[in-house]
C-alpha cells in the first residue's frame, strides 16, 4: 500500500464512516449475521460430536483396541491371556433416566477396579477429594461415581432397565487427560452393580485392551477375533468415532448448505450496501478521477472498504455465534439423538480453526460482493457525474444480456440434477440448486421490465413507482434478487418437508395398524437402551382382549465388518411391508429362514438389490441372508435390515422385547388394556403406552423436532433479506433526492411522497413473491428428488402445499412495506429547496 493510496483510504472510506455510519454499519451487521449463522452451524455440529467422541474417549481411556458387543464375562479372562496383551479391563456400559430431571440421562460405566487402572481415562476419589474407600466402594450397591460438577447434589432417582432406583454419589472421578473434558452426564460404579443395575448379569459390553506393542495391533486383532464370539468387533476405540462422523456427514452437510443460503442473501445486501456508498459518493470519486486518481486506485479503495466491512463483519459475526449456537444446539442435539445416537451438547467455543475460517467465508463474500460495485465506481465518468444534472440511470442494467446469463445457469442446474439423479456425483445436486439460484436471480431485471411493460392502472402512483423501479434497475433487481431468495429458500425447503410429512404419514398408514403400542418410557429419551419386561408378551398373549401381539427389537450387527442396526419383528400387528423392490412372493419368503428384508436407504448406502445375499456376523459364526426385498422405512437414514423373530432366535440366544404392538379384540377398549398392564408391570418400571391415534401423533411431533433447526435458519434468511429492502429503499431515496425534489415542487404532499415509496416496496415484495415462488418450486424438485435421495436413501412423493405457495405473497409483501417505513419517512422530509439547489 503506497502512502498516497493510504490517505485516499482514509480520507474517502475511515472518515465517510464516522460522518455516515449507517450504510457501513448495516453492511458489517449484514457479514455478521451470515459468519454467525454458518459459524454456529459448525458449532452446533462439531458440539454434537465431540459429545460422542467425548464418551468414547472416557469409556476407552488410554485402550489401543477394544473388543465391542454382548460379551458373556467368561470371555475377559481369554482376552487377558493373548499373547501381546498388557492389559485389560472389562465394561459395562448403559444409560438411565432421571425422572426428576425430565429429558436428561446419565451414562453409566461399570468398572473393575482390579484391573487397567492404567488404561482408564479417569481416577475415582472421594467427594472431598480424598484417596477412595474401595471397600465401601465395594459395598456399596447403589455407590456412584460422578463428576465434580455433580458431587454434594444428594441421592439421584434413576429409571435403569426399567425400574424405579436410587444412587448414591459416594465419590467422584476426574479426567486423568485435559483433552477429555469431564462430563456430567457419564457417572462410574463398580461392574458388578453396574451389571445388576442394568440388567446385564454375567454380560460385558466391552473389553479394553492395551497393548506390549502397538505396531502389532492388526496382529493381535486377527487372535483376538479367533477367541472373542463371532459378532463382536475388534478394532481401535477411535473406529467408533469415525463410524459415527461418518454417519453424521449427510446431516452436517445439508446444515452447512442451508446456512450458506443466508450467506448468499447476505452478500447481495452487501452488493446493495456498498453500492449504496457509491452513490453517496459518486461526486466525490468524480473529483477523484478529474484529480488524476486512476481507475485501480478507485477500485483498490471499494475493495478495499469491502474487505476492511468483511472482516469487522466477521469478527462481530464471530462474537454472536456463540449465542446463536446455543440457540441451535437444543434442536440438532434433539435431532441427532433421534436419528443417530444419543448426544448432549455443552460447551460451545469457536475453535480458532472455525474462526479462520469465519473470517476466509465473511471477507471472501464480502469481496465478491464489491466487486460490482469497485467496477461501478471505477468506471464514473468525471464529466458525467459532476453534471448538476446526473441521475442514476447512468448505471442502467440491460436485461437482455442478464436473461441469456440466467438461461444458461437454469439449463447448467438441469442437467447437474440430472446427472446427480443418475448417480453421477451427489454434490452436483447442491450445484444444481446453485444454478438455479444464480439462474432465477438474473432474470430479475428481466422480469421487471416485463412488468413495467404488462402491468397497466390508471393509478399515477403505481405507474411512477414502476418507472422508478426500471429506472433504478441497478439497485431494485438485487434487493429483489435477495428477497426472492429467502422466499425460495423457505419455499423449498417447506415444499420438501411437507412432502417429506406426506411420504411418513402414509408410511405409517401401512406399518402403524395395532390398536395400542408399549414400550420402556427411558427409550424416548436415550434410544432402544431399555427392554420390556420377559413376562410382558406372555401376558399380552393370555389376555382375552387382545387379538394380537406383535414385536420387535433392534441389535446392532456387522454386515460384512460394517455396523449396521437390524430389526427384529413377529406378528402381522406390525402392519404390512411398503414395497420398493423385491423378488416373488418377498412376503412369505420373509418368514423362511435365511431370508430378510433391509430398508431403502441401506439398500442405496451399500448397493444392495433384491435377491442379494448378506454376510451377518451372529455369536456362534457368520451366517448368510438372501435379501427377499427393499422396503420403505423412515425410522432412521442409515438404514436397517429386518429379520423375523423365529429366524433371529435361531441365531442369537436372545429374547429380550423392545415394545409390543397390540390389535384388540375391541379397539374402545385401549385405556383398559393399558390400564391393565401398568398395574401388572408398574413396578418393574415406567412404560409409554399409546393408541394408535396418539402414537401417530408423536410420530410427527418428534418428525417436526427434527426439522425445528431448519425455521430458525429460514427465519434468519428472511429477516436478512426483508432488512436488505430496507437498505436498498434507503439507497434510492438518496438516489432521487433531485426526483422528489421535483414532485414536491410540483405540490406533491409528504404523504404521497411516503405512497410512492410504500407502493414500490410493494412492488418488490409482489416480483419477489412470484419469483420466489418459481425458483423455490424448482428448488424443492432438486432437494426432495435429487439431494435426499443422494444423501438419504429415501424415496419421497413431491406435493406442493399450495396454502403456502400462494400464501408467500401475503407474508413478503407486508414485510417489504414495513421495511420501508423509515426510507419513506425520510423521503418525505426531503426539502424541496435543498434538492433542486443545482437546478
Amino acid at each position: 500500500m503506497t502512502p498516497r493510496f493510504g490517505s485516499l483510504f482514509f480520507r474517502q472510506v475511515l472518515r465517510p464512516w464516522v460522518r455516515h455510519p449507517l450504510l457501513p454499519g448495516l453492511n458489517v451487521l449484514s457479514i455478521a449475521v451470515g459468519v454467525a449463522v454458518f459459524l454456529a452451524i459448525q458449532v452446533a455440529n462439531r458440539g454434537a460430536l465431540a459429545s460422542f467422541q467425548n464418551a468414547v474417549g472416557i469409556v476407552a481411556g488410554r485402550a489401543e483396541l477394544e473388543v465391542r458387543g454382548d460379551l458373556p464375562e467368561t470371555v475377559f479372562p481369554l482376552v487377558a491371556r493373548v499373547p501381546g496383551v498388557k492389559a485389560a479391563t472389562p465394561l459395562v456400559e448403559g444409560i438411565v433416566t432421571l425422572p426428576d430431571e425430565p429429558g436428561e440421562y446419565l451414562r453409566i460405566l461399570g468398572v473393575d477396579p482390579f484391573t487397567g487402572a492404567e488404561l482408564r481415562a479417569f481416577d475415582l476419589e472421594g467427594v472431598g477429594g480424598e484417596t477412595l474407600d474401595l471397600g465401601a466402594w465395594l459395598r456399596e450397591p447403589q455407590g456412584l461415581a460422578v463428576a465434580a460438577e455433580r458431587a454434594g447434589g444428594g441421592p439421584l432417582r434413576v429409571l435403569a432397565n426399567g425400574r424405579s432406583q436410587v444412587l448414591t454419589p459416594s465419590s467422584v472421578f476426574r479426567t486423568k487427560d485435559a483433552a477429555v473434558e469431564s462430563d456430567p452426564r457419564i457417572a462410574a460404579m463398580d461392574i458388578g452393580w453396574a451389571q445388576g443395575l442394568l440388567g446385564r448379569e454375567g454380560r460385558l459390553t466391552s473389553i479394553q485392551i492395551a497393548l506390549d506393542d502397538p505396531l502389532a495391533a492388526d496382529r493381535i486383532a486377527g487372535v483376538l477375533r479367533g477367541v472373542v464370539p463371532a459378532d463382536a468387533t475388534v478394532a481401535p476405540p477411535a473406529r467408533r468415532g469415525s463410524e459415527t462422523e461418518a454417519m453424521l456427514a449427510a446431516f452436517q452437510l445439508n446444515l452447512t448448505a442451508l446456512s450458506l443460503v443466508s450467506m448468499v442473501v447476505g452478500v447481495y445486501l452487501i452488493y446493495n450496501s456498498l453500492s449504496a456508498m457509491v452513490v453517496r459518493r459518486r461526486v466525490e470519486i468524480g473529483i477523484l478521477r478529474a484529480g488524476g486518481a486512476t481507475k485501480a486506485e478507485v477500485s483498490a479503495l471499494f475493495l478495499g472498504e469491502g474487505m476492511a466491512c468483511g472482516l469487522l463483519g466477521s469478527l462481530l459475526g464471530i462474537a454472536m455465534a456463540g449465542p446463536l449456537a446455543h440457540l441451535l444446539a437444543a434442536p440438532v442435539a434433539q435431532t441427532v439423538t433421534s436419528l443417530y445416537t444419543v448426544v448432549s451438547i455443552r460447551d460451545l467455543p469457536v475453535s480458532p480453526v472455525q474462526a479462520l475460517a469465519g473470517i476466509l467465508v465473511g471477507t471472501g463474500a464480502s469481496l465478491v460482493a464489491a466487486w460490482l460495485p469497485a467496477r461501478e465506481a471505477a468506471s464514473c465518468d468525471p464529466a458525467s457525474v459532476l453534471h448538476p444534472g446526473f441521475a442514476s440511470e447512468a448505471f442502467s442494467l440491460r436485461s437482455g444480456r442478464w436473461l441469456v446469463f440466467g438461461a444458461g445457469f437454469l439449463a447448467a442446474a438441469a442437467i447437474a440434477a440430472w446427472v446427480a439423479y443418475g448417480g453421477g456425483g451427489k454434490f452436483l445436486g447442491f450445484a444444481s440448486v446453485g444454478f438455479l439460484i444464480a439462474g432465477f436471480s438474473l432474470l430479475v431485471p428481466s422480469a421487471v421490465r416485463l412488468a413495467g411493460s404488462v402491468i397497466s392502472t390508471r393509478s399515477w402512483m403505481i405507474r411512477l413507482s414502476l418507472q422508478q423501479l426500471v429506472r433504478s434497475m441497478h439497485r431494485s433487481a438485487v434487493t429483489i434478487a435477495a428477497l426472492a431468495v429467502a422466499a425460495a429458500m423457505t419455499v423449498s425447503v417447506s415444499v420438501m418437508i411437507h412432502s417429506f410429512r406426506g411420504s411418513v404419514e402414509e408410511w405409517l398408514g401401512r406399518t402403524l395398524v395395532a390398536d395400542l403400542f408399549i414400550a420402556p418410557a427411558a427409550n424416548e429419551i436415550v434410544g432402544l437402551q431399555t427392554f420390556l419386561p420377559p413376562e410382558a408378551l406372555g401376558w399380552a398373549r393370555a389376555r382375552p382382549e387382545i387379538r394380537e401381539a406383535a414385536t420387535f427389537r433392534e441389535i446392532q450387527v456387522a454386515m460384512g465388518g460394517t455396523p449396521v442396526a437390524m430389526g427384529v419383528v413377529e406378528g402381522n400387528a406390525r402392519g404390512d411391508w411398503d414395497f420398493v423392490s423385491a423378488v416373488p412372493r418377498a412376503r412369505e419368503l420373509f418368514h423362511e429362514p435365511g431370508y430378510v428384508l433391509v430398508s431403502e436407504s441401506l439398500a442405496n448406502r451399500f448397493g444392495i438389490r433384491p435377491g442379494d445375499a448378506l454376510r451377518l456376523a451372529a455369536p456362534e459364526g457368520e451366517i448368510r441372508a438372501s435379501v427377499a426385498g427393499v422396503i420403505k422405512d423412515f425410522t432412521r437414514d442409515a438404514g436397517l435390515i429386518m429379520m423375523d423373530r423365529k429366524n433371529f432366535e435361531r441365531d442369537w440366544a436372545d429374547g429380550r422385547l423392545h415394545s409390543l404392538a397390540l390389535r384388540l379384540v375391541d379397539p374402545s377398549r385401549g385405556e383398559d388394556v393399558a390400564g391393565a398392564f401398568r398395574e401388572r408391570f408398574g413396578g418393574e418400571g415406567a412404560f409409554a403406552i399409546y393408541t394408535n391415534a396418539d402414537l401417530r401423533r408423536r410420530v410427527m411431533e418428534i418428525f417436526d423436532q427434527t426439522f425445528a433447526v431448519t425455521a430458525v435458519l429460514r427465519a434468519i434468511a428472511v429477516v436478512v433479506a426483508v432488512a436488505g429492502v430496507l437498505l436498498s429503499l434507503t439507497t434510492l431515496v438518496v438516489e432521487r433526492e433531485r426526483e422528489i425534489g421535483i414532485l414536491r415542487s410540483q405540490g406533491a404532499s409528504p404523504g404521497q411522497v411516503q405512497g410512492l415509496v410504500f407502493t414500490e416496496a410493494a412492488l418488490i415484495g409482489l416480483l419477489a413473491s412470484i419469483l420466489g415462488v418459481a425458483c423455490g418450486a424448482a428448488m424443492a424438485m432438486v432437494l426432495t428428488w435429487v439431494v435426499n435421495k443422494a444423501f438419504f436413501g429415501w424415496t419421497i412423493a413431491l406435493r406442493y402445499p399450495w396454502d403456502v405457495l400462494a400464501g408467500t405473497p401475503l407474508w413478503i409483501v407486508p414485510a417489504a412495506v414495513a421495511a420501508a417505513w423509515l426510507p419513506a419517512r425520510r423521503a418525505s422530509r426531503i426539502p424541496p429547496a435543498q434538492a433542486l439547489r443545482c437546478e
